[in-house]
């Protein structure tokens, strides 16, 4: 990998890291997730960035993106992001230090009120009645997408990765029960999930003053017929979610009224890691059941 001027190897950097965390007198388990942050941190930067552009020529505002997956992609809790965030802080700091890096970007990054978070997790249904009013009311012009979109989270489950990459031909709004497919980061389908009315009718009525530029197949798209990216989507939430009075409201928070509706109705914990996406039922036992794996 490349780091500014230079060719260091990942493991080798890595490695200084954990001989600077050893040397700050930190409890062993600390050190091992803050190595496992760092890590985490390195493939998302190989993942998401040009394979020319080092991770110590990132900004603030890519640390903050960095944070915002985190939370809103990963479903992170705001405690584990906070962690990752502490761990580029030291990083970052070593880097400065060693001369690898002018700056530490991760320092004016604020970390996640944590208390606004929680309350976000616990949506009473007038809290969602309130916010879809929001939409409704709203005399954007883009008003039936932004309908579609807090739908497709709310009533789909949808992450925000899945939605903001659903294609046109994933909707299936035909004859029959309405569906839609969720592809995974290889283009394959791994999920299918049953659309209920409301979500139906929203969509619906999306589609019907959709204006996508040519040759743009992407379902939800921005004013200029462009494919909506992750930000606008958190954008439009946090527009509409200050109207409805539920500052700190987040995707993942609508994500999980969606897994707690399925559960409260059903009981089934299989059905709702289906639904989700989760490979694993412990995932969606901790999702549903914060705390259960202490």
């Amino acid at each position: 990998m490349e780091w500014g001027s230079r060719i260091i190897n990942s493991d080798g950097i890595i490695g200084k890291f954990e001989e600077y965390l050893s040397s700050s007198a930190l409890a062993p388990a600390t050190i091992v997730n803050y190595l496992a942050d760092l890590r985490a941190f390195l493939r998302w930067s190989e993942e998401t960035r040009d394979a020319a552009c080092s991770p110590l020529c990132l900004d603030t505002s890519d640390i903050e993106e960095f944070c915002t997956y985190l939370r809103d992609e990963k479903g992170n809790a705001p405690s584990t992001v906070n962690r990752r965030l502490q761990a580029l802080r030291k990083f970052f700091g070593l880097a400065v230090t060693k001369g690898w890096t002018q700056r530490n970007p991760a320092e004016k990054v604020s970390l996640l009120d944590e208390r606004v978070s929680e309350r976000s997790r616990s949506l009473t249904q007038e809290d969602v009645e309130r916010l879809l009013e929001a939409v409704k009311i709203s005399s954007s012009r883009q008003a039936a997408r932004d309908l579609a979109v807090i739908q497709l989270l709310l009533g789909a489950g949808l992450k925000l990765g899945e939605l903001t990459e659903l294609r046109l031909e994933d909707v299936h709004l035909g004859t029959g029960q309405p569906t839609l497919d969720v592809r995974d980061p290889s283009g394959e389908v791994s999920r299918q999930v049953v659309l209920d009315d409301d979500v139906h009718h929203a969509l619906r009525s999306y589609l019907a003053v959709r204006d996508a530029a040519q040759g743009v197949e992407h379902f939800c798209v921005n004013r200029d017929g462009n494919a909506l990216s992750t930000r606008s989507v958190q954008r439009l939430l946090r527009h509409y979610a200050r109207a409805a009075d539920l500052d700190g409201l987040t995707t993942q928070a609508l994500r999980y009224v969606y897994a707690t509706r399925i559960y409260e109705s059903s009981g089934d914990l299989e059905m709702v890691a289906n639904n989700l996406g989760h490979r694993h039922l412990a995932t969606t036992i901790r999702y549903l059941r914060p705390g259960s794996d202490k």
